[in-house]
């Protein structure tokens, strides 16, 4: 995590204040040091905020050293930015490409859709600075994803929105739900509707010829046609961790917040494992579930958002996994024809 600070103020935003603190180079190559160091044969590092691309050029300087070290250790190195593009000018991208560094764009859509929770700070639409991002990016060739917050403020418009980025271009979206959002009755109903939606549009683009992809709902899919559960595990501490600008080392880029500590599971100063670490991947159940074995933990993040209880996920998620499931098992057959 690069830094705290962001020019943008999403009313959703789980990472908290926005502050002008960021990593210096030192905690960089020590975080770096860290990830190789656990390394076995392959490696994803991925820069994130805050808006990592307000520090652009150590963020450049540590994809440089990683594809060094990479490439002298024999490690398969994939590495990735999350931004909100408002920074992302034409210089930029080509610095980035040529690092090889994979984009996901966060955009939550149409216009509308996008407005009702990404202003910048201060105020003022960010939407014309972040569709001018995913132009270049659409113009460059270049493989990217797109990410959609969806949130009880814009989730009438999810279907919609996803048809206007399959029909602009995107090949991937990946859709991440707001678990601490009031998800009322009717708002859960305009969620399904917005996923029947956007799966009938990739289906039909699959009919004509284009495969794109929507996540959650394709990585569903794939695991159902290997015969495996729908739902998965959390890496969570095990196979992954993240590492603040001060040092502190979190389980995952979602759980840093404004970096208190107090879920904090190491210090680059003194790595020691934690208790937090050895139910990563259990099984939770969830209360009053009738099916609670379609309801495997995914996220310790997501269930500590909505129920303050990393192992225990609340009504809202164990909604969203039956959603899916039922989803996929009804759509599989016919992503399988296209």
């Amino acid at each position: 995590m690069l830094t705290h600070a962001c020019n943008l103020a999403c009313h959703y935003c789980y990472t908290g204040e926005k502050k002008r603190v960021r990593m210096s180079a030192t905690t960089a190559r020590r975080a770096l040091d860290a990830a190789f160091d656990r390394a076995v044969g392959e490696l994803q590092l991925t820069f994130f905020g805050g808006e990592p691309l307000l520090e652009a050029e150590l963020l450049c300087a540590v994809a440089a050293e990683a594809r060094a070290r990479a490439a002298a250790q024999d490690v398969a190195l994939r590495l990735q930015v999350t931004t909100n593009g408002t920074r992302l000018d034409d210089a930029l991208l080509e610095r980035l490409h040529g690092l090889d560094v994979h984009i996901a764009l966060s955009i939550d859509g149409h216009q509308q859709a996008h407005e009702a929770g990404r202003p910048f700070v201060g105020g003022g639409s960010s939407y014309a600075s972040v569709r001018a991002a995913l132009t270049r990016l659409l113009a460059s060739g270049q493989p990217f994803d797109v990410i959609m917050v969806i949130d009880p403020a814009n989730v009438a418009d999810l279907g919609d929105s996803v048809r206007e980025l399959f029909d602009a271009g995107v090949d991937a979206i990946t859709l991440n739900p707001n678990w601490s959002a009031d998800w009322t009755d009717d708002a859960l109903a305009r969620w399904r509707e917005g996923y029947e939606l956007a799966a009938a549009v990739t289906l039909a683009w699959g009919r004509r010829g284009r495969r794109v992809s929507l996540q959650p709902l394709h990585g569903a899919m794939t695991a159902l046609q290997r015969g495996r559960d729908v739902t998965s595990t959390c890496g969570a501490g095990q196979r992954s961790f993240a590492v603040a600008p001060s040092g502190n080392v979190y389980p995952c880029a979602r759980s840093v917040g404004e970096d208190h500590g107090d879920i904090a599971i190491a210090h680059l100063d003194h790595w020691l494992p934690s208790p937090t670490l050895t139910g990563a991947n259990q099984r939770a159940a969830c209360n009053g579930c009738p099916a609670s074995e379609r309801c495997e933990r995914h996220c310790a993040c997501a269930c500590r958002e909505e129920t303050s209880d990393p192992f225990t996920p609340g009504p809202v998620l164990c909604w969203h996994q039956h959603m899916i499931q039922d989803l996929a098992m009804r759509l599989s057959p016919l992503y399988a024809t296209v």
